[in-house]
């Protein structure tokens, strides 16, 4: 080896940012590029998807001054509270009970994955029929058990709560095997010590079991809400934001802002705000318990 040549050692440091690299190009490419993108089309007007001139914040004063986004931000609040509060209890409640040896634990264990894996579509177009006012399962029922006298339309009477409870139907699951699998790791010695000094199930539920699980709780709520807050297709292929703005929630009002209307400019805006506040409610819900912990201890 001459003396300009150079000598370059791999360490294994090296050898890992090597490793991610195609990681950070992929990530990139899929992720930082449409952010800066839609950052950059939310100051300019953008009709038809063709770039026109830049204005600055009048795509943001358009929005804020527009009723139909606070009637969708409101929606889309109400939306991730009640599918977040929902799927939480469901998924605890199950996951409580199929915690215990019961008999059929293990299928039903394996039969709650159905909903979760079914796509969107098929959702939605079951979920449009049993709620169909004169053939649907749902009036068929309460027809039988003499609690209607005529049909109901819960598409457009309930819009709200039945895509609520659609969506919890879809993604209970998810929460029933996320909450299951946190209940393996409180220390069943523990729990039997619990139980010789007289504690009762809920007192251990509340002193043991809650604390241990308490922080995949925390952060299958954060996962929650990031899927509940963005969640588009089932929404869309339900109501499509209807009856009137009544299911509309943000990601609806982009996608039709955007490419019914084709107002480009004003549906980036509407997505950077999204942005925004999910990055404002993440850092709330990442260090909260770190202040709250911090607080106990002083």
């Amino acid at each position: 080896m001459t003396s300009h040549q150079i000598k370059f050692k791999m360490t294994p440091n090296k050898l890992g940012y090597l490793l991610l690299l195609p990681l950070f190009a992929w990530l990139g490419v899929v992720i930082a590029f449409p952010v800066f993108y839609g950052v950059y089309l939310s100051f300019f007007d953008v009709p038809y998807g063709i770039i026109k001139k830049f204005v600055f914040l009048e795509n943001y004063v358009s929005i804020f001054s527009d009723l139909k986004f606070r009637i969708a931000f409101a929606n889309s609040l109400i939306w991730t509270a009640g599918n977040i509060t929902l799927q939480t209890a469901i998924g605890l409640g199950a996951a409580l009970l199929l915690n215990k040896p019961i008999k059929g634990r293990d299928v039903c264990r394996a039969g709650i994955l159905i909903p979760f894996i079914i796509p969107a579509f098929v959702t939605a177009l079951v979920w449009r029929w049993m709620m169909e006012p004169d053939l649907g399962v749902f009036n068929a029922v309460l027809r039988q058990l003499h609690l209607i006298q005529k049909p109901i339309v819960p598409l457009v009477e309930y819009a709200m709560v039945t895509v609520i409870i659609e969506n919890t139907w879809r993604f209970s699951p998810f929460a029933i095997i996320f909450i299951l699998s946190a209940l393996q790791t409180v220390p069943k010695d523990v729990v039997d010590a619990a139980k010789v000094d007289g504690a009762g199930n809920l007192q251990i539920f509340r002193h043991v079991t809650l604390p241990i699980i308490s922080p995949f709780l925390s952060f299958m709520g954060l996962l929650a809400f990031f899927w509940n807050f963005n969640l588009f297709d089932l929404i869309w292929l339900t109501t499509a934001g209807g009856p009137g703005s009544m299911t509309e929630t943000l990601p609806v009002l982009i996608y039709r802002r955007s490419f019914r209307e084709f107002r480009m400019g004003e549906g980036a805006a509407i997505s950077v705000f999204s942005f925004i506040f999910m990055v404002i409610v993440t850092t709330i819900l990442y260090f909260l318990p770190k202040i709250r912990i911090g607080g106990e201890m002083k």
